[in-house]
Formats: C-alpha cells, structure tokens, sequence
C-alpha cells in the first residue's frame, strides 16, 4: 500500500507563542491554517489551550520563557521544529488580513525578499481602534535573515548581515497589509506584566546616556503616543494607557540604572546596619534650629487636624457635649 505524502500548503510556518490563551487561540489558527503549517510553542498552560490547538490542527511544542519569546536561545529552539524557510512570528492576540496572508504566500514562492516590513494595528480596550503609531515591524521573515544575538523584547532581531536593502519589502502603512494586535489588558494585568517586561529589558539597554534617557525618554513615549499615536480622542482612557506606556520606559530605565549602581534589596538592607547599630547605643541629638522647626510644625499639624480633620468628627461632638455640661455644672 502507498501513502502519499501530504503536499504543503507553503513554505510558511504560522508561530504563535502562548501562556494560557484557550479564549484567544482559536482564531489565529484558524486564519493561518489555510496558508501554511502553525506551531503553538506553549509555555505550559494550565488551561486548555494546547488541546485546543492540536484540536484544530496545529503543531504544539513546550518550551519554558522567561516571559517573553524573542531572546536568541527561544528562537533557536523554535526553528530547530520547522521546516519551511519562512516564518510568521506572532502571537494569540494578533492576526492578519486574508489579503496580507495571501501575499505572504505569493513573497514566499517568489523567494525575491527576505524581509517584510508591515504596520502593526494595535486595538486598544474596543472594537475599531487603532491608535499606537508602530510602522516597523518584522513578522514575516526567512529563516536566517534576522540575527537575534541580544535582541532587545519584542525587538524582533535584526537583519542579518547578508540581507540586502533589495531584499526587503516594505508594505505600505494601510489596513490590509497591518498585523492586528488585540490588546486586552486593564490597568492590573498591564501593571504585572510590565514589571516583568521591564527587569528582563533593564538588562540589555544600553547604559550610554542612562540618566538623559531615565528623565526624558518616558516624557518622550507620552507625547508619542497621547499626541502622536492620536490617543487623546480616547479620552481619559487615552489618557491612562499613554501613562502606562511612560511608566512601563520609566521602570526599565530607573532598573537599569539600579542595575549599574548595584541598587538591590541587599545592598539597601546592608547599608542600614550603620544606622541601626548606632540606635542600638545611643540616641540622636537634633541641633536647636531643627528643634524649633519641629515644634512649628507641631504646632502647625495640631492646629489644621483641629480645624478640618476633627471638625465633623464624633470625638469633636463629645468635646463639645463634654464641655457644656462642665459649663452647666460650674454656673
């Protein structure tokens, strides 16, 4: 008996990165599917995510990360599963236009670039937004045109020195050539996750100019993206996710300046003892000025909790029975 082998469907391989992702991975999977192989390189969800995906057809492998899936040693460990020359790397919250997969298909066969240069479109908390400025992006590349030797997160390598600009194919900034991103956090989720993003990202940024970079880059993301990116026509939403976006360059940078300067929980608790040593002997001896200050100030804080802490309070009421039935009794 002769089986025949299956024909690919292209010489793409459709990777998507999950953690727990069983609401979101259906459909990527099924929009990729039909233009090539997909492989789900699963971070040991405790959903069900990995049936799901090898239910509709993809390829799962498990790999454990350190959050993030760009690194040189998670690449290497992805390519060494595929064996198409061209790669789609996205994730679960993202999909492309049947129009722009139709394309890929047709870059591939032709094999004229190596490179595709797109726009990602970032949804932000509804249906039909778009408003994180973000041309250049890498998704679809071949095998070996992106170096990935300490790459940056989410930085998607760089060319390999043999990629010529000939061989690069920018798509024009329009909808049906973009990677929609479906961005789906709250302020909490954002907040863990950008803790995490940035201590991996304190550790490759460069040091050069870190304290100008520490002051203004985060002043920088917000004008970008409030002003630029158009995210004050969403309001106050607009608003909290352009200061999220600073927060999240303020943490990497200020951690990397810790990081240069030995700044850790140790050092900190280490250069305590001194004080806590001489607690332990003596007390402190303020010099006269200070003492007068801190009895201005006693005053001064006595004097305003009296007047707007206290006013209303049921102890100011008491005060005041107290001190009528004292006046009673005396008259």
């Amino acid at each position: 008996m002769i089986v025949k082998s299956k024909k690919r469907k292209s010489d793409i391989t459709f990777i998507i990165g999950t953690f727990n992702e069983e609401k979101r991975i259906t459909y990527p999977i099924k929009s990729f599917l039909p233009y090539g192989d997909v492989l789900v390189v699963d971070n040991y969800s405790s959903d069900k995510t990995v049936e799901i995906a090898r239910s509709l057809g993809a390829r799962v492998v498990k790999r454990k990360n350190k959050g993030w899936t760009d690194d040189e040693d998670s690449v290497n460990f992805v390519l060494k599963h595929i064996k198409t020359d061209w790669t789609y790397w996205g994730g679960a919250d993202e999909m492309v236009s049947k129009k722009c997969l139709e394309l890929y298909k047709k870059v591939a066969l032709e094999n004229k670039y190596k490179v595709v240069i797109q726009r990602k479109k970032t949804l932000l908390y509804e249906s039909g937004t778009n408003f994180i400025i973000n041309f250049i992006n890498m998704h679809f590349f071949k095998r070996d045109a992106l170096d990935f030797k300490n790459n940056l997160m989410h930085q998607k390598g760089r060319f390999s020195s043999h990629v010529k600009p000939s061989e690069i194919l920018y798509l024009p900034p329009i909808d049906e050539y973009s990677v929609y991103h479906f961005s789906v956090y709250t302020s909490e989720k954002l907040m863990n996750v950008t803790n995490i993003y940035s201590s991996h990202q304190a550790k490759l940024i460069s040091r050069r100019f870190l304290r100008l970079k520490l002051i203004f880059i985060p002043v920088l993301s917000f004008f970008w993206h409030y002003i630029l990116g158009g995210l004050f026509t969403l309001g106050m939403r607009g608003f909290i996710i352009s200061m999220q976006f600073s927060l999240y360059y303020f943490l990497t940078y200020s951690k990397a300046y810790e990081i240069e300067h030995n700044i850790t929980m140790e050092a900190i608790e280490k250069s305590f003892v001194k004080d806590k040593k001489t607690l332990l002997l003596t007390s402190p001896k303020s010099s006269i000025f200070k003492k007068i200050i801190g009895k201005i100030s006693v005053v001064l804080i006595s004097f305003l909790h009296k007047k707007f802490k206290f006013k209303n309070s049921d102890l100011t009421i008491k005060s005041k029975s107290n001190d009528e039935q004292i006046k009673k009794s005396i008259s």
